[in-house]
């Protein structure tokens, strides 16, 4: 997403591309795509000049929507979603922390965009190499 994010102005970007740029194999970012056009956060475009780009401007992209499209709902223990599958759930001390994980996780990934991101790798990458002992 970030790629697509970087290289949002220059139009679709293809399959192969982003595999080969992200150093995973086509087959495995295929599948990926596909819940993340399903989520209606990238989109297809056919033809000679096809591939993918995003379907929503990145700065209206959070992190959260990525995560979500990928993985389902933040949920960092079972029991936050699915409190009948734990018995001691109504006496659990714990599971007020990984409320409170969930929480500070989801404020992080919805505050933060794919915009912000791009911005901060084009800064990281516009700063001078450190020099080497």
């Amino acid at each position: 997403m970030l790629d697509l994010a970087q290289r949002n102005a220059d139009g679709p970007v293809p399959l192969e591309a982003l595999a080969e740029a992200q150093e995973i194999p086509v087959r495995y970012l295929a599948k990926i795509i596909q819940d993340l056009r399903r989520c209606g956060l990238i989109r297809s475009v056919r033809g000679a000049h096809g591939g993918y780009k995003l379907a929503v401007p990145p700065e209206d992209i959070k992190l959260l929507d990525v995560w979500e499209a990928l993985d389902g709902p933040l949920c960092p223990v079972d029991c936050l979603d699915r409190p009948e599958r734990c018995p001691r759930h109504d006496a659990c001390v714990t599971r007020d922390v990984w409320e409170q994980v969930r929480g500070a996780m989801r404020a992080v990934l919805s505050n933060a965009s794919l915009s912000d991101l791009a911005g901060r790798l084009e800064a990281r990458e516009a700063r001078p190499p450190e020099d080497e002992p």
